[in-house]
């Protein structure tokens, strides 16, 4: 039996990766060995199936790096058990091969040769009515035995490590992105004498028709959304409401309440391949989403007043990614790009009224929770040291806010 035994992460670029192969045997007989040799690698695999009849793929596997080392040379016959240790270095950068399967250049996909590592990553959907897209970025171990020429016996096992994403970014950018949506409420409830009581039919049949117009309440709902997001951190999230005299015929602003919010991020992944047909000068591309919730409150029983700004993050209790345990950093590689959108689902009541605006950013990128200082250039091979800051938090978000 060949194992491989090395710890499975998670690693950082630049640490090193140590281990041994061995060889074990019920003791009964020997092993013809040729070679025993072990392969590190890092790939990016990327496939499209369409949705026709034939199931078109497409697919891309890129090389980020390989190292091999021979650990024995035969012909021999090896008696149970054997030890070789082994140590290898993730590299700092990408050093890849088969970026010429691409027909064409992309400004939307990372296409440095000397970008920094990815981290690992999957992602597989099965669609019925859209393409399928498949994406992942894999490092593992391969070790082979291979028997000598004429015998049998050549085996193969696999171990798959684990590569995490640090940010560079000491202090992220705590820029927030502005938000707002126009609402009304026409109701007899927001007359004063309708406070304490129901209207009756003849009230509201009266109002349904025209002959007492129900008195209106315009609002402006105004939302402050990140722009930048790190894994394990509190996420800043306000809420407001300003009220429109000129447009509404109430007397003084109505109260609006606060019935329910869903914070929920949707994950968009896009991949390239390389098209299938021969004939085609052009690449594939396709895209597809994930939704996670990140967190949803009702308070019906006790509704809140909003005010001019209301830290929803804060009642919340909000903290990115701290329930998808799936969740990666935003990235961009050679054929693999993951973004992020945050959207915020609000449920507001004003004279019995409900409204439901949903507030979006254009894009939410989401940083890793561990911080590295950025590799110094040229492409030397360091290792995190045991001095990086790993337990930095960002600056206040509000600060930039103005009231």
């Amino acid at each position: 039996m060949l194992q491989i035994n090395v710890h499975p992460g998670p690693y950082t670029p630049g640490s090193s990766v140590s281990g041994t192969v061995s060889l074990e045997g019920d003791g009964l007989r020997a092993l013809k060995v040729q070679t025993i040799k072990i392969t590190f690698s890092g790939r990016i695999k990327s496939k499209i199936t369409e949705p026709n009849r034939d199931r078109t793929h497409h697919r891309a596997r890129i090389t980020l790096f390989q190292y091999e080392h021979v650990l024995f040379t035969g012909p021999y016959s090896l008696n149970p058990s054997h030890q070789w240790p082994f140590v290898f270095r993730f590299p700092e950068c990408c050093q890849p091969t088969g970026l010429s399967q691409f027909k064409n250049s992309s400004k939307s996909f990372n296409e440095d040769n000397h970008q920094l590592l990815p981290g690992s990553f999957g992602h597989s959907t099965a669609n019925f009515l859209k393409a399928d897209v498949e994406a992942s970025v894999r490092y593992a171990l391969e070790a082979a035995l291979v028997a000598p020429a004429g015998s049998r016996g050549n085996i193969e096992r696999t171990r798959l490590l684990t590569l995490i994403h640090q940010r560079h970014e000491l202090h992220p950018d705590p820029r927030l992105s502005f938000r707002s949506r126009d609402c009304d409420a026409q109701s007899l409830y927001l007359l004063p004498e309708y406070q304490n009581r129901t209207p009756t039919f003849k009230e509201k049949f009266k109002a349904g028709i025209g002959w007492a117009k129900s008195p209106e309440a315009r609002y402006i709902l105004k939302a402050l959304l990140p722009t930048v997001a790190v894994i394990g951190r509190p996420m800043p999230l306000f809420l407001g409401v300003t009220y429109d005299a000129d447009r509404s015929t109430t007397e003084s602003a109505p109260p609006v309440l606060l019935r329910n919010v869903k914070i929920q991020l949707v994950a968009r992944t896009t991949v390239r391949c390389a098209s299938a047909s021969m004939w085609s000068s052009n690449d594939v591309h396709d895209s597809d989403y994930n939704t996670y919730t990140l967190g949803e409150k009702d308070f019906n029983d006790q509704p809140i007043e909003l005010t001019d700004r209301f830290n929803v993050a804060e009642l919340m209790n909000l903290t990115m990614g701290e329930r998808q345990v799936s969740l990666v950093p935003s990235f961009k590689t050679f054929n693999i790009i993951r973004t992020y959108t945050l959207r915020m689902h609000v449920t507001t009541e004003c004279g019995r009224k409900k409204s439901h605006p949903v507030f979006a950013t254009s894009e939410l990128v989401i940083m890793a929770r561990d911080y590295c200082p950025p590799p110094v250039f040229p492409f030397a091979v360091q290792a995190v040291g045991a001095e990086a800051d790993i337990t930095v938090v960002p600056p206040s978000y509000e600060a930039v806010v103005n009231k």
